[in-house]
């Protein structure tokens, strides 16, 4: 009998079991507004045909694709040790994924300033660490509240949008620093003016000189240029890593919930529709250092790095400069007059070695070349690293490229041409001046022409990855830069500024304080850079690094992706010309 014919003979329900037959109507309704009578049937179906040896494993794979996007729920900023031993902020990111809360990814990146002191003043040190702490604690805070709030709800996938916001949120805070200072400055200046009391008249000027023998001596003295001021360091705003951190994250975190390697993520990521074959980055390896920390009197060479130029895979590549790395050992044991020597090393993994002369470092490793059987400028090119702006002696306006020894900038641009003309397998210098010394820039750049030799910038760049859509701030004759992933610098940073051709002039380098991961090799490769510095091929963090790369090449070399691996000279084109070439990364 019906439901209808049992209340027909006056039957009573109770209240339960309508209640039930309600909730049973809208448990239907819900079902079918969802087409799950449906997609059940259907699966069913399928999964009868096929009969998977897993049931609930086909099912589970099912479900999982008609489930909703995941969307971020939290971020989480935790300390975490570097591969220094450096506390700094990693950016953890928290999606609900299948309506549970789950852990994706986490990543950290290095606050970085290029010209922090690196003085041994006890008072410096304490108030550089008292710096470091609260830019910590900043980026902390920030990760934890306003942050997390702000991104809860977006997709990962939604790169472009987060990076903007980040973007916003951190010109909010330099708008709200400088405005802070400027307070600061206005009420130290009232207090100053307070204190002062009104100043003595000043004596009046003596008579001029009318002595006939004094005539022309004024235009000796006008004769030595002027040296163009030092310009301010960009300001690092304490606690902007916890952007950088959070965007690397979120890029991160979509590669894994999408189930991609990250470099593939990035290059989806990219707007110039990148098609075509994957290249490897060249590795610009760091061999020895001998700048202003090395034992010996020689400073200008702060790196000496060496780039495989050979057609060879990767490994091949790590093969000889190891063996090229053990070769400059032995050679300098032999010289040494107290038996084998333990050199101390850079935190770049560079052998820190004691020099006299520039050539001197050269010499060492043309002999090690000679003796492993390799040709300079044909199996592998050299790049020195010379960081002049630490060099400068403002007091005297020269640069003290050897201890006791200094050089004007005219003086130091004879001295490279001299390098250069006796070591042709120099392919490029950094930072051979500082950014202000903009006329020997030009001058040595005119004295290259026609040579394998290219000028790069670093320092004399800057690390703000905005400044690289304005030429106008590079140094005349400059034609690569350095890149650096750190601070503020978001994915969308590095993306704009390797698009259009651009990543075959930049250079993409490990900064500041080594992050335990090996993310670079993937976001050189995705970012599509010409080169990468890594540091030495010394230690487990970089060696990691390293690894990584050998495996990108190995997974495109099997999917018949793999670039062209043989390295062409110049290693840049003419700034002009960059819309059709790649960029360089560090």
């Amino acid at each position: 009998m019906s439901f209808k014919g049992i209340r027909g003979c006056n039957s009573r329900i109770s209240k339960e079991d309508q209640e039930f037959y309600d909730l049973k109507h809208r448990a239907a309704e819900y079902y079918r507004a969802n087409s799950v009578p449906q997609k059940i049937e259907g699966v069913l179906n399928q999964m009868f045909l096929e009969k998977p040896g897993d049931i609930y494993g086909y099912l589970a794979n099912y479900f999982s694709q008609h489930s909703a996007k995941p969307v971020i729920c939290r971020l989480e900023g935790k300390k975490l040790y570097d591969g220094n031993g450096h506390l700094s902020a990693q950016a953890n990111v928290f999606c609900i994924i299948r309506n549970d809360e789950k852990w994706v990814c986490g990543a950290t990146v290095p606050s970085y300033s290029e010209r922090a002191s690196g003085g041994s003043d006890p008072g410096e040190a304490a108030g550089e660490s008292h710096a470091q702490r609260h830019a910590l604690e900043t980026a902390l805070s920030w990760i934890n509240q306003p942050i997390s709030n702000m991104l809860q709800g977006l997709e990962p996938s939604d790169q472009g949008t987060i990076d903007k916001m980040l973007s916003d949120f951190f010109l909010d805070r330099f708008l709200e620093s400088e405005e802070e200072k400027r307070k600061e400055n206005e009420k130290k200046k009232e207090e100053e003016s307070l204190d002062k009391s009104p100043p003595e008249p000043l004596p009046p000027p003596p008579p001029p000189s009318q002595s006939k023998d004094k005539k022309g001596k004024k235009s000796i003295f006008c004769v030595e240029k002027q040296l163009p001021p030092e310009e301010p360091p960009v300001p690092v705003l304490p606690g902007c890593s916890a952007l950088g951190a959070i965007s690397l994250a979120v890029a991160k975190t979509a590669a894994v919930l999408q189930g991609l390697p990250l470099y593939q993520h990035i290059r989806a990521l990219r707007t110039d529709q990148a098609v075509g074959d994957v290249h490897i980055p060249f590795p610009m390896v760091t061999v020895l250092s001998c700048g202003k920390t090395s034992p010996g009197k020689l400073n200008l060479l702060e790196e000496v790095i060496v780039i495989p130029a050979g057609a060879q895979r990767l490994t091949q590549k790590v093969a000889m400069v190891l063996d090229l790395q053990k070769e400059v050992e032995r050679i300098l044991n032999v010289f040494s007059k107290t038996g084998p020597m333990v050199f101390p090393m850079t935190d770049a993994g560079a052998l820190l070695v004691g020099f006299d002369r520039a050539e001197q470092p050269l010499d060492v490793l043309m002999e090690a070349c000679s003796n492993l059987r390799l040709t300079p400028g044909k199996d592998l090119h050299f790049a020195l690293h010379c960081s002049a702006y630490r060099l400068m002696d403002y007091s005297k306006g020269k640069y003290e490229v050897i201890v006791g020894t200094l050089k004007s900038p005219d003086e130091l641009v004879e001295m490279y041409e001299s390098l250069l003309s006796r070591y042709s397998a120099v392919c490029a210098l950094i930072d051979p001046f500082r950014k202000e010394d903009t006329e020997q820039w030009d001058k040595l750049s005119c004295a290259l022409t026609g040579q394998t030799c290219c000028l790069i910038a670093d320092a004399g760049f800057g690390f703000c990855p905005r400044r690289y859509d304005n030429e106008t701030l590079l140094p005349p004759g400059v034609t690569g830069v350095v890149l650096k992933h750190v601070n503020e610098t978001t994915i969308s940073d590095l993306l704009n500024v390797t698009l259009e051709g651009k990543g075959a002039s930049t250079i993409l380098e490990q900064s500041g304080s080594e992050a335990c991961d090996d993310y670079l090799a993937d976001l050189a490769v995705g970012l599509g850079v010409k080169l990468v510095k890594l540091g030495s091929v010394r230690g487990g963090v970089r060696l990691a690094r390293y690894n990584r790369m050998m495996e990108l090449e190995e997974e495109l070399a099997r999917q018949g992706i793999l670039g062209s691996n043989q390295l062409e000279l110049p290693l840049f084109a003419a700034r002009g010309s960059l819309a059709t070439d790649s960029t360089e990364t560090e």
